[in-house]
């Protein structure tokens, strides 16, 4: 310490003060380079400790992503049955007078008399049932064509009863009860 003192006596105030700046200086350098490297080495373990996190959100994703394709199978599937299942419920959208208008239509398609026709409505829940009694004339070729075109019509019909009686000469009469649904688009 005694020789730092006398080389110090024997500088004079310019140098002193240039070694001073100059001690300054190395204070403020080394002070930036041990921030720099604490710095950087906390941001390091940072990074590390993030990258671990990344891939758990990455392996994470992944499984959602799977799992939303299966879901979306199963989605597709699940729209198909519901495509074909509105194709069934269709055949039941149809209106009263739209089954009345068909039985008319086959029963003149088949040269048959209707003598009358009276129906019944039962309405459960969105669901209206219409039963039909139908009293018709005709020669039996034309009533069992008129019954196998009410089978095969696009309409749905479910025939209860059939009775034929031979009551006129050469003309058969035929009742039939009919029933049938309509369902409301409420559903």
């Amino acid at each position: 310490m005694d020789k730092l003192e006398f080389v110090l006596e024997n500088f004079n105030l310019r140098e002193k003060f240039l070694i001073a700046i100059i001690i300054v200086l190395l204070a403020i350098f080394l002070a930036f380079k041990v921030e720099s490297l604490f710095i950087n080495s906390f941001f390091n373990h940072n990074i590390f400790i993030h990258d671990i996190d990344i891939k758990k959100e990455q392996s994470i994703n992944q499984n959602l992503e799977q799992k939303l394709q299966i879901l979306n199978q199963k989605l597709q599937q699940i729209q198909n049955k519901t495509l074909i299942y509105e194709q069934y419920l269709s055949l039941f959208q149809k209106k009263y007078d739209q089954y009345l208008k068909n039985i008319q239509t086959l029963a003149s398609n088949n040269k048959i008399e209707i003598e009358n026709i009276t129906q019944t409505k039962i309405q459960k829940n969105n669901i209206n049932r219409y039963d039909f009694f139908i009293k018709t004339y005709g020669n039996f070729n034309a009533l069992l064509s008129f019954i196998k075109d009410l089978e095969n019509s696009n309409f749905y019909y479910q025939i209860n009863t059939i009775e034929m009686q031979n009551l006129r000469s050469l003309k058969l009469e035929l009742n039939l009860e009919i029933s049938t649904i309509h369902i409301n688009k409420e559903i």
